[in-house]
Parts: C-alpha cells; sequence; structure tokens
C-alpha cells in the first residue's frame, strides 16, 4: 500500500475543525427565548455530532411538544407566526423551517411527541408538506451516537469525517457515490462493529471498514443494519436507498484506493 493514501487521509482529519458547543448553546438558549417554555428542543446531526465536513451540514433542533393533533403543519404555522413576530427571516422548506443565526443557518423541525413500548420509547413526530406523518428518534440518535463515540473514540468520529470527504472529493469519478448522502455516511460507519476502530492507520482502518460495509450489504444480512436510532431499518423501502449502486460505490472506492493512492 502506497503511504500517500496515509498523507491525504491524515490531511483530510487534521483540516477538520471542531465545531464549538457553546455555539451549539447559544443556538438553543435563542430558541428557547423565543419559543415558549411547552416545547423540548433536541440538537441534532452532524454538528451536534461533530462530524460536519461541510458548511451544507446545517445544525437540527427538533422542536418538539405534547398535542393529540396527528398532524404537525398546524404546529409549524405557529412557530412561522413566532418568527415573523420576532422579526426573524426564514425559509419554509418541506417539514422546517429554516433560520439563520450568528451566521450559520438552523433547520427547525416542529413536530409532536410520541410515546411507543409503555412509555419506554420517544419519538417525533412531523407530517410532511403532503400530509404524510413520519417518526423520528432524535435523543435515541444522540444517545445511541454518543456510546458508540465513548466506546471507540477519535477514530469512529475521524472515519465518518474521512468518508464524508471521499463523498465530496470521488462522486465525480464514481458516479454511484451519488447514492450517498452525509446521514447515509454516518448511520453505515455507526453499523462497524466496534473492533474494526482498534486501527492505528486510518489507510488500514478505511479498508476493512469499506470491505466490511460491502461484505454486509451484499449479504442477506444487509437487513441488520438500522438508522443510529436502532429501530428502523436503513435499507428500507421509505428510505428509497439503491443497494446495488452502494455496493458497485464501494466496490469501486475500494479499488480505486488501492490502485490510485
Amino acid at each position: 500500500m502506497n503511504n500517500d493514501i496515509y498523507d491525504y487521509i491524515n490531511k483530510w482529519v487534521g483540516n477538520t475543525t471542531i465545531y464549538p458547543r457553546y455555539k451549539i448553546d447559544k443556538a438553543l438558549d435563542f430558541v428557547a427565548n423565543i419559543i415558549n417554555n411547552n416545547v423540548s428542543i433536541i440538537a441534532t446531526g452532524a454538528k451536534r455530532n461533530n462530524t460536519n465536513v461541510s458548511y451544507m451540514e446545517y445544525l437540527n433542533l427538533f422542536l418538539i411538544t405534547d398535542s393529540n393533533s396527528k398532524d404537525t403543519r398546524v404546529f409549524k404555522k405557529d412557530i412561522s407566526k413566532i418568527l415573523e413576530k420576532e422579526n426573524i427571516e426564514y425559509n419554509d422548506i418541506l417539514d422546517s423551517l429554516i433560520i439563520v443565526y450568528d451566521k450559520e443557518k438552523i433547520v427547525l423541525r416542529p413536530s409532536f411527541k410520541v410515546e411507543e413500548e409503555n412509555k419506554k420509547i420517544e419519538g417525533a413526530l412531523i407530517t410532511s408538506s403532503d400530509g404524510e406523518n413520519n417518526i423520528y428518534y432524535p435523543k435515541l440518535d444522540n444517545k445511541n451516537f454518543d456510546k458508540k463515540e465513548y466506546e471507540c473514540k477519535d477514530n469512529f468520529i475521524n472515519l465518518i469525517r474521512i468518508f464524508k470527504y471521499i463523498f465530496q472529493s470521488f462522486n465525480g469519478e464514481i458516479k454511484e457515490l451519488n447514492e450517498f448522502n452525509y446521514e447515509l455516511i454516518e448511520a453505515l460507519i455507526w453499523n462497524i462493529p466496534n473492533e474494526y476502530f482498534n486501527f492505528k492507520d486510518y489507510d488500514d482502518g478505511l479498508l476493512k471498514a469499506i470491505s466490511y460495509l460491502y461484505d454486509k450489504i451484499a449479504s442477506e444480512d444487509y437487513i441488520e443494519l438500522s438508522e443510529i436510532n436502532d429501530i428502523k431499518v436503513l435499507f428500507s423501502t421509505k428510505n428509497n436507498i439503491n443497494r446495488k449502486n452502494v455496493l458497485v460505490a464501494l466496490y469501486k472506492l475500494r479499488k480505486y484506493i488501492e490502485e490510485n493512492m
């Protein structure tokens, strides 16, 4: 293996800056001050997880309230009226409201609290613009992500970043990489067993991770792969991920790395 890959990957990792926790706290305080006290606010996503590599990875804030209704579009409208009253500009996109605070975009996701399995699992129901209800699990996403980070340390975080940089850098040469997005990358890396994060060299860790994912997705066991909440199946019909394209991308990526770097 050419040592260039080691230098290249370490340059990626070295160029990544940690998103400051105080910025998340400031955003939470800002939104909390304009939304009433009956709303629970949960930060999720790459900036919260410290895995962001692109300015397009915004901070996501779930705005969760109790309601007997099954349609969050009215709640979303209420939030938009509050923003207008406070003279806060926003973009209304699908099921979210996007605002700018401290020169950064924040995605507000108005949702209703739902409880499952005798109130042991808390989810967030969001109604899409066309009236379809979807349930998300921001608390479980955060809990499971943090557990993996605690167990696998920086190698887990950095491997996510490396895969994201690869997605950005090679999707022109490997068109099947366009099947990926940042959320899928985080979920795929989260599904890799802990022992794969015991590597000392990123080139070795990267190739073993690609091989594991390829073999898993190619087998009948691909159905075991889940979203980070560990409830939803990753390769579900609803997620609409082309499994064949993912496999082709992983195969080409491994071959490309071995031959060119």
